[in-house]
């Protein structure tokens, strides 16, 4: 029995370190967030956006417009019922008693030889329609739908890849506000010192008026800077959370700037260009329409009838139906089976104005389809233009970088030994600082370079070195 309780002990007490652990794991997991590489928040907007779920259900909707386009190849069954009151029925036909002036009287009585019409009148009709001969209308409306359709998955596909390049910015400006937070609260710290000791400076004679507002506002512009920063990445990160559909204050951003370029093949990437272009995809699907819009405007000309085959099954009576035993002495039905032919002969040229209105479309998509093939070869050049040189002001702003660090340590030493100035030592710090803050913005600018040529590309570009 002991030994029994010794184990249950023991294991209420293992149950209960496991609880804890899980709890305080759980705590520091809230208290950390939820780390997100920039890949993650890339698929998680291109699939779950606002902008994506919206172009999407649009692409839905253009593809059941083609089954309601296609629906016209087959037949159509409609049917029909009304009921009338009439307030002056047809009258009948009554031979009066003893109206024919023979002896003995005839008729004896009334002879109703065709009876008065009653009041009510009931009709149905059940038709059953199939197109024969349309001149290539129903499949052009068909071929439009479906260009229509493809349009939407177009637009879809560009939703999704501006979504990606919104997370690529949002991500990384939050990243360039909160690092460059840290930054300028190091500068608002050095203004600080400087401001005191300009206050001091100035009580003791050593200092003007003019130096003391200089600092103070030197001060003030880098509390404005942090207000500013702060609330960007803020804004940022509502951005982020908004694009993704994750929270924004458990969000944990994880992915560090790219410190270079891949190498980059302009022709390759032309060829991806012209391939993945969303701009290119719509003039060519909009040339494709204005054909089939013109084979359409041709199928509806003058002199070129419409044929269908039709069927109609026509009931109609007076009476209401079961009301009495007699009820279909009053109804009677037929079926017509024909061919139905439809055609216009004159119009007033309406006809002819939409043909030639169809004709100038064809012209313009063609023409608009040729310049956004050249535009799109442009927008690349211009994106490589901006990608390579925002590296080429990376490598600048790393050596900058590298140079004030050096100059700091220098002066360090030299203050260490008392040959450097207390303001020389600011100044060197302050100038370090700015330094990193410049190769921070200049990161940043490569990013937002880079993700604009992978939007043109719709691919991703590797983080990497040039060579």
């Amino acid at each position: 029995m002991r030994l029994g309780a010794k184990k249950s002990w023991m294991a209420r007490a293992g149950l209960a370190l496991i609880l804890a652990a899980a709890a305080l794991t759980a705590k520091a997991q809230d208290k950390v967030g939820i780390p997100l590489e920039i890949g993650r928040a890339q698929e998680l907007a291109a699939k779950g956006s606002d902008e994506v779920r919206a172009r999407d259900a649009a692409a839905e909707a253009a593809l059941r417009a083609i089954d309601a386009a296609r629906a016209n190849f087959f037949p159509k069954l409609s049917a029909s019922v009304s009921g009338m009151y009439l307030v002056h029925p047809p009258a009948g036909v009554t031979v009066a008693k003893g109206s024919l002036n023979a002896v003995p009287a005839l008729p004896s009585t009334d002879l109703a030889i065709v009876p008065d019409a009653k009041n009510s009148y009931f009709k149905g009709a059940l038709t059953f329609t199939q197109p024969l001969v349309t001149w290539g209308k129903i499949r052009a409306a068909v071929d439009l739908a479906s260009l229509e359709a493809k349009v939407a998955a177009i637009g879809s596909r560009g939703a999704a890849l501006d979504a990606q390049r919104s997370v690529d910015r949002a991500y990384f400006s939050a990243i360039l506000s909160r690092d460059g937070a840290g930054i300028l609260e190091e500068l608002r710290t050095m203004a600080a010192s400087i401001l005191a000791d300009r206050t001091s400076a100035m009580d003791e004679g050593f200092a003007t008026k003019e130096d003391l507002l200089s600092s103070t506002a030197d001060l003030a512009a880098l509390d404005t800077k942090l207000v500013q920063a702060r609330e960007g990445e803020a804004s940022a990160m509502e951005a982020l959370g908004l694009l993704t559909g994750l929270d924004s204050a458990a969000m944990v951003l994880v992915s560090p700037f790219r410190t270079g370029l891949p190498p980059l093949s302009e022709p390759g990437l032309r060829d991806q260009a012209l391939a993945s272009s969303t701009d290119i995809d719509v003039s060519r699907a909009r040339l494709s329409q204005a054909h089939r819009k013109l084979d359409l405007e041709r199928g509806s000309s003058l002199f070129l009838p419409d044929v269908a085959l039709f069927a109609s099954l026509d009931v109609a009576g007076q009476d209401i139906p079961y009301a009495n035993t007699t009820w279909t002495d009053t109804w009677n039905w037929d079926i017509s089976i024909g061919i139905n032919v439809k055609a216009d002969f004159f119009d007033g040229g309406a006809s002819l104005a939409r043909k030639r209105e169809a004709s100038s479309s064809l012209e313009a998509a063609r023409i608009a389809a040729g310049a956004t093939e050249k535009a799109a070869k442009l927008q690349l050049r211009r994106a490589v233009d901006a990608a390579r040189g925002a590296e080429a002001s990376l490598r600048e702003k790393e050596a900058r970088a590298a140079w004030a660090a050096e100059a700091l340590r220098n002066v360090r030493a030299k203050a260490a030994d008392q040959a450097a100035s207390r303001p020389e030592l600011n100044a060197s710090a302050i100038g370090e600082a700015t330094a990193r803050l410049d190769l921070l913005y200049a990161r940043y600018t490569l990013e937002q370079s880079v993700a604009d040529l992978e939007r043109i590309v719709g691919r991703r570009i590797g983080p990497g070195e040039s060579k």
